[in-house]
């Protein structure tokens, strides 16, 4: 099997060079050639230490990585079974005290879909102006009557109808509702 060209043409310059490193070496005194191995052998030895270093601060790396993440994996399991454990939570009750704005949305998305649901704007601490788009004569009037049905009941302050001007059986409301008594 022949070599290729271009390791033809490397291999005798490479001869050429270890030989003219030999000749300058065997014109050396015996101690310049000790001292050059001597030299040589530094070298290898600080190169050795140096790679043998890299490895072992690698090694610690991963490690402390893979010690990170098993601590990581028991905190999980921990929680796992602390959850498992645990009962389900128990559904929010209107009456214990969520507030405006969370009574608001779930008496509102009872009548009308969240997309029709344009904006919930606190104006206040007491009240929320509500937002609605195309929706019906009768979603609105049954939006306003979940709205005081709701427990607690939510009082509507202000109601503000606007029909629009390509569809007039479809309205835009403003509601401004209060959770505290009625006005």
């Amino acid at each position: 099997m022949r070599a290729p060209a271009a390791l033809e043409a490397v291999v005798p310059r490479a001869a050429a060079l270890v030989a003219r490193a030999r000749s300058w070496l065997d014109g050396r005194s015996g101690r310049e050639r000790r001292l050059l191995a001597l030299a040589a052998a530094a070298v290898v030895v600080i190169l050795g230490l140096t790679i043998v270093d890299a490895v072992l601060d690698d090694l610690a790396g991963l490690r402390a990585r893979v010690a990170a993440r098993e601590r990581d994996l028991a905190a999980i399991r921990v929680l796992a079974a602390r959850l498992e454990q645990e009962p389900a939570p128990q559904a929010s009750d209107p009456a214990a005290g969520d507030s405006l704005l969370t009574r608001l949305e779930r008496a509102a998305t009872t009548v009308v879909s969240r997309d029709r649901i344009a904006s919930m704007t606190p104006t206040d601490a007491a009240h929320v102006a509500l937002d609605v788009h195309d929706a019906s004569l009768r979603e609105t009037v049954a939006l306003v009557h979940a709205l005081e049905q709701a427990t607690p009941p939510l009082h509507v302050v202000r109601l503000g109808l606007r029909r629009h001007a390509d569809d007039p059986a479809r309205l835009g409301a403003n509601i401004e509702v209060s959770g505290g008594a009625a006005p």
